[in-house]
């Protein structure tokens, strides 16, 4: 009999037999986990008036908030299942689940609190902990054409702050229905892809079920949109990316998978000089017309998002605009397979 021999910290086996018809139906199972998880989170904050106004829809619909909260609960659910059945080792299972729990409450606590600017990005550093801890990384980073760096001590400072950046940006880009969701996707296929290419010592089975959690929520969340994310599960998703590529060992293409996101949070940043959340931002970036097109407002105050580069030279519809970044990330995805490729 065939064996496929996974190595994480240790060495596990597990059997052809057995691993390949359990992954597609956790997959499914994830999915459906999520789909359900989603229409309750849905109806019980939409029941309670927990709900935000969809700005880009002429008619200004109010939409239950909160529904991504779907993604972690689906992502921890599985990820334990996945440690029950031998498909990942116990220290995957629970960083992911430490990484997650921690993103989590810091995203709670924005969604249901008035907190500075500054708050999310400091407190989602303690993202970076239980990796480190944990000692679930390798402290070397590679580049194309056998460039590479051994920094110990630096990588360790590093873990928080990329945990941190990831889930921020992420976040930031959370302004049309159906964006996070369907980039997120992209960007950990391309992961999935990168691991093969390089020859990564691991398993997919975490990227599997995170692209699940996203695919299920994405059914409610995609144009035009019953519920949306919220920063909790916004800021899981970006901290989830990092941890699986800092894990993985896959930083630098899944860098360059998210350069719509980073590219996004940079003018942001750059353009108005401090951590400020979007609400107490008194600049009006993009407006919609009665026709339900957005429109750049042309205020030299406001940052250049990347929803405002793509309505920049015509105005588009939010679909269209949506269709426009997700061209972005599948452009981002390849360049980051062809870095792969260069550091083989």
């Amino acid at each position: 009999m065939n064996d496929i021999k996974i190595t994480w910290l240790g060495n596990l086996v597990i059997e052809m037999e057995y691993i390949i018809p359990l992954t597609p139906l956790l997959f499914i199972l994830a999915v459906l986990s999520s789909m359900f998880a989603t229409k309750s989170f849905m109806e019980f904050f939409g029941s309670r008036g927990f709900v935000g106004i969809d700005i880009f829809k002429t008619n200004k619909p109010k939409i239950p908030l909160l529904g991504g909260l779907s993604i972690p609960l689906t992502i921890v659910i599985f990820s334990i299942i996945g440690y029950l059945t031998g498909l990942i080792g116990w220290k995957e299972a629970l960083v992911v689940t430490l990484v997650i729990s921690i993103l989590t409450l810091v995203g709670l606590l924005d969604d249901f609190r008035d907190v500075s600017g500054l708050y999310k990005p400091v407190a989602c550093l303690l993202g970076g902990l239980p990796i480190i801890f944990l000692h679930t990384y390798i402290p070397h980073l590679d580049f194309p054409f056998g460039v590479g760096f051994r920094i110990s001590i630096i990588y360790i400072i590093m873990i928080p702050l990329g945990i941190s950046v990831a889930a921020n940006t992420v976040n930031m880009l959370d302004v049309i229905n159906g964006l996070v969701a369907t980039a997120g996707i992209i960007v950990l296929s391309v992961m999935g892809i990168a691991m093969y290419i390089l020859g990564v010592d691991g398993n997919l089975y975490p990227i599997i079920i995170g692209i699940a959690a996203l695919v299920g929520f994405l059914y409610y969340n995609k144009y035009p949109a019953k519920t949306f994310l919220g920063n909790a599960p916004a800021l899981v998703i970006g901290g989830y990316i990092a941890t699986l590529a800092i894990m993985y060992h896959v930083e630098f293409p899944t860098v360059v998978a998210m350069f719509p996101f980073i590219h996004n949070s940079f003018f942001f940043l750059n353009k108005i000089k401090g951590f400020v959340e979007h609400k107490q931002l008194n600049i009006k970036v993009t407006e919609l017309d009665q026709m339900g097109l957005i429109h750049d407002a042309r205020d030299e105050k406001a940052p250049i998002t990347l929803l405002r580069f793509v309505v920049s030279r015509d105005p588009l519809s939010e679909f269209d605009a949506y269709l426009n970044i997700v061209v972005l990330f599948i452009f981002s995805g390849l360049l980051a397979v062809i870095s792969c490729f260069l550091m083989g």
